[in-house]
């Protein structure tokens, strides 16, 4: 059965689709677990959220590509908060936009680390605390090259079509529980996203130029009302592109003079 008030931990909670969650999840009264490696970022937005809404919040560090570090936060959460019922795996990033050929080694290890086994380690970390809480939902923060692929985005595109192939794993694997599984993957979307691959302002501001992007709080948007919906009720994927965004992998998109 549902809980009165949800604890919802989100891992890349810091900035972006995280923190765009963490404070529409906190105005609906939920309790939040957020983790991030910039700790001091998510430990201030845990105050504000606490303060402004009057909800459980517990901040903590969290690198996903480490298993200890994971495992000590998801421990502390629970013991915070008492329990686990809904969790985000959102940390991820893309870097660079290199050709197979000459993909840096540092860039395609550090996607994979993350996007990949990140979300594994997530996953194996929190799913006995959610089957013990009797309730819960597990979404994981995809894209739309996790369906298509894009020259220069080989590794980024292959780190988003494994975690496709993980949680729609996981879907199959905890069918019959009262556990729901959602993937939401947007396409091309305003926050540090772009900086973080391209190192260099220009660079990150000339991919919407011109274009009406998605913000983050619409991305978060589609993770309440997934949530928020009955329980017997699975999104199972959710594609969510700007209208100015027609294909997946970008060839198609509307941008103004």
């Amino acid at each position: 059965m549902r809980p009165e008030h949800p604890v919802v931990m989100i891992t890349g909670a810091s900035s972006g689709f995280g923190e765009a969650a963490a404070r529409l999840l906190a105005a609906d009264g939920y309790a939040l677990a957020l983790g991030a490696r910039r700790v001091e970022r998510v430990r201030a937005l845990a105050e504000e959220l606490s303060a402004k809404h009057g909800v459980r919040v517990f901040a903590g560090a969290v690198d996903t590509r480490d298993t200890a570090s994971v495992d000590r936060f998801v421990a502390a959460s629970v013991e915070a908060l008492g329990s686990l019922n809904v969790v985000l795996a959102n940390a991820g990033l893309a870097r660079g936009v290199d050709p197979i050929a000459s993909v840096l080694e540092e860039d395609w290890q550090a996607m994979l680390h993350t996007n990949v086994e990140g979300v594994i380690r997530t996953l194996k970390a929190t799913l006995p605390h959610v089957r013990k809480s009797g309730w819960g939902h597990f979404l994981t923060i995809g894209s739309t090259a996790g369906h298509w692929v894009y020259e220069g985005g080989g590794a980024y595109c292959a780190s988003k079509h494994a975690l496709k192939a993980l949680t729609r794993t996981l879907r199959l694997e905890l069918c019959g529980e009262p556990i729901r599984v959602t993937e939401i993957d947007p396409g091309m979307a305003v926050t540090e996203f772009s900086m973080v691959r391209l190192q260099d302002e220009g660079k990150a501001d000339a991919v919407y130029r011109g274009v009406e992007p998605l913000r983050a709080e619409d991305v978060a948007e589609c993770v309440r009302w997934a949530i928020a919906l009955p329980d017997h009720v699975n999104i199972d994927e959710i594609i969510v592109k700007c209208r100015d965004q027609a294909s997946h992998n970008g060839t198609k998109v509307h941008r103004r003079a």
